[in-house]
């Protein structure tokens, strides 16, 4: 099978510059022929020159890849929000007739927005880009319903992303290090620093613990909000509990996730978090809400204590009952590391090649 792959750039930050290299060795392990080219941003921060220049030529890019090599697939990894669209569809409507099969990954979509009412501009957009696909790729069955009751004539399939395998020698060895003895607890934060990832949330839910439990917390992460989270961290008080690291990667984030007790990510929005997948593999016990992707992989009380978005009384409530439960964080690490084998590249890249033979099939 023969595949050009629209990926993101290496030198931006985040999830998909980590994840999709393993994705492409295990569907190059399975025989499959693949191409990659740059689509979205070249790097961390583009004026709106760059962009509009760099999309343009990410565009006639791929153009000239698909007018010279017979692929079977284009697979476009990407999201979906005005942005996306404004650079996606042109894409589709200018390779549609130059490729077979074309598929759209969408790493986070706004699926819930297009099975209630307004939103008719966007609507039609997104219904546009569907009728340009073969077929779109989601990480939550809560997003592939969604979008089956907005389109049900395309076709919607639900993948994972693989967990990296650098991790897992340390997640299948020995007991996780939670619940250090002469140590105050560690509470762990990894991503974007933006209100929908739950910060603020996060930040109000500390607040009320301060003063009934000792811990400390790092914040790991960069992005729009990442000063006035500062700014709220001092107002509220909190200096002595928490450190911002900002955006780390490689040892210094894996040094991070060893020396924490407990993961937390009230996110709002997501797919399936890709450093949910990491905390699970350094053995960590989780606080999340029930959304999307976390809702389909981890269980309550076994993965993960679920707290409803927005609600830092609920969030404070359970971040108290992990620091206060040693034995349940281990029992919870443990489970955690069994789980994330679920997402081993191998498992994943034979799961993306069948939905790929599937959309041939069809």
């Amino acid at each position: 099978m023969q595949i050009l792959m629209l990926v993101q750039s290496p030198q931006v930050d985040g999830p998909l510059p980590k994840h999709t290299p393993i994705l492409i060795n295990a569907l190059q392990a399975l025989g499959c022929k693949i191409d990659t080219s740059i689509w979205g941003r070249h790097t961390e921060r583009e004026n709106l020159f760059q962009k509009v220049v760099g999309r343009i030529q990410d565009l006639f890019r791929a153009v000239g890849k698909l007018r010279t090599h017979p692929y079977d697939f284009m697979i476009v990894k990407t999201t979906h929000n005005w942005l996306a669209l404004s650079r996606d569809i042109p894409l589709l409507l200018l390779t549609r007739q130059l490729c077979p099969h074309i598929v759209l990954q969408l790493h986070g979509s706004f699926s819930d927005q297009l099975v209630v009412p307004g939103n008719l501009l966007f609507k039609l957009f997104s219904h546009w880009l569907v009728d340009l696909s073969d077929a779109i790729l989601v990480l939550s069955t809560e997003e592939q319903r969604e979008w089956q009751k907005f389109h049900s004539k395309g076709r919607f399939y639900v993948t994972i992303n693989p967990f990296h395998p650098d991790l897992l020698e340390f997640a299948n060895s020995g007991q996780p290090d939670n619940g250090k003895s002469g140590e105050d607890p560690v509470l762990l934060f990894v991503g974007r620093l933006m209100r929908e990832k739950g910060i603020f949330d996060l930040l109000n839910a500390i607040s009320n613990l301060r003063v009934k439990i000792p811990f400390h917390m790092f914040i790991v992460g960069d992005g729009p909000d990442s000063d006035d989270a500062k700014l709220e961290t001092v107002r509220m008080g909190l200096g002595d509990w928490v450190n911002f690291t900002g955006y780390l990667k490689g040892k210094e984030l894996s040094d991070i996730y060893r020396k924490a007790d407990v993961f937390v990510f009230p996110s709002w929005r997501e797919g399936f978090p890709t450093v949910v997948a990491e905390a699970m593999g350094y053995g960590l016990p989780i606080v999340t809400t029930r959304i999307r992707g976390t809702a389909d992989h981890l269980q309550e009380g076994i993965n993960t204590l679920f707290v409803p978005i927005k609600d830092p009384a609920s969030l404070a409530k359970a971040i108290a009952s992990l620091l206060n439960d040693p034995n349940l964080r281990i029992q919870m690490g443990l489970a955690n590391r069994k789980k994330v084998e679920e997402f081993m590249p191998n498992i994943v890249g034979q799961q993306y090649l069948n939905i790929l033979m599937e959309i041939i099939d069809g």
